[in-house]
C-alpha cells in the first residue's frame, strides 16, 4: 500500500533522462505529506507528447457515481489491475508515472500500540507506475483528472515495515510504459527493478494530513 508520499522539485532532471520535462520537474510544488484526494504531479501523455500535470489522487473511472470511490482507488494491485472494473480501461491505454521523493509506511509501536511512520526513500527521484483518467463531473471545476499508484509485494527495506509497495519504473522506461500494449505493460511491472532504498523513523505528525512541512522529514532516533 502507498497512502502518503512526498513530492519536491527535481533540480537534476538529467537523472531521469527526460530533458523536455525539466521545467515541469523544477516547478513541482513541494508537498511533504501528500494524502488521498489531494492533487499531485504525474507524467502522462494525452496524445500530444509527455507532460507533467496535476491530478487528484484516487482514480475515478468514467462510470463513477460517487466521489467517495476515490478512497478505495488510490492504489491498484498488480494482481488485478488489468481486470478490476475500476482500473482495466485505464490500464489498457492511460498509464502514467508518479515521481516521488519518497513515501511513508507505518508500523505499530510495541510501547504504546500507536502507529509510527517511516520515511522510505532513495538517493534520487523514484518513479512509480500509475494509471490516470480524465476529469470527472464529480470533481471541482478545473480539475484535470485523477490517478492511482500500482502496488505489488514489498521487498528490500520496505518489506520490514509493510507487505505492499509501489511498483517502480526506471527512467528509461517512461515512454515505453505509457505506450506499450497491455501484455507488454504487465511484463514491465512483473520485471520491475527495486531502487536502492533506505528508511528511517519520522514524527507522528505525519499521521495527520493537515501537517505538511519540511520538518516532517526529520529523522527520529529509535531506541534500541
Amino acid at each position: 500500500m502507498c497512502g502518503r508520499f512526498v513530492q519536491t522539485p527535481i533540480f537534476k532532471p538529467d537523472q531521469l533522462g527526460l530533458p523536455d520535462l525539466a521545467q515541469g520537474f523544477l516547478e513541482l510544488p513541494p508537498s511533504y505529506n501528500l494524502a488521498p484526494t489531494q492533487r499531485a504531479s504525474v507524467i502522462l501523455d494525452r496524445g500530444m507528447g509527455r507532460q507533467v500535470t496535476r491530478l487528484a489522487w484516487g482514480l475515478l473511472p468514467f462510470w463513477a457515481r460517487a466521489k467517495s470511490l476515490q478512497g478505495s482507488t488510490i492504489n491498484a494491485r498488480i494482481e488485478t489491475v488489468a481486470t478490476k472494473p475500476a482500473f482495466r480501461a485505464a490500464f489498457k491505454k492511460r498509464r502514467c508515472v508518479v515521481p516521488m521523493a519518497g513515501y511513508y509506511e507505518w508500523s505499530v509501536s510495541p510501547e504504546d500500540g500507536k502507529k509510527d511512520p517511516w520515511f522510505i526513500h532513495a538517493s534520487g527521484p523514484m518513479l512509480a507506475a500509475g494509471l490516470w483518467e480524465d476529469t470527472s463531473p464529480l470533481l471541482a471545476e478545473g480539475n484535470l483528472g485523477t490517478f492511482t499508484i500500482i502496488t505489488g509485494d514489498s521487498s528490500g527495506v520496505s518489506a520490514d515495515i509493510h507487505d505492499r509497495m509501489p511498483v517502480w519504473l526506471q527512467p528509461g522506461q517512461v515512454d515505453e510504459w505509457m505506450a506499450a500494449e497491455p501484455e507488454d505493460a504487465m511484463a514491465m511491472l512483473l520485471a520491475s527493478e527495486l531502487p536502492s532504498m533506505g528508511t528511517y523513523r519520522v514524527s507522528r505528525a505525519v499521521n495527520s494530513p493537515k501537517n505538511n512541512s519540511l520538518d516532517l522529514l526529520a529523522s527520529i532516533e529509535v531506541a534500541d
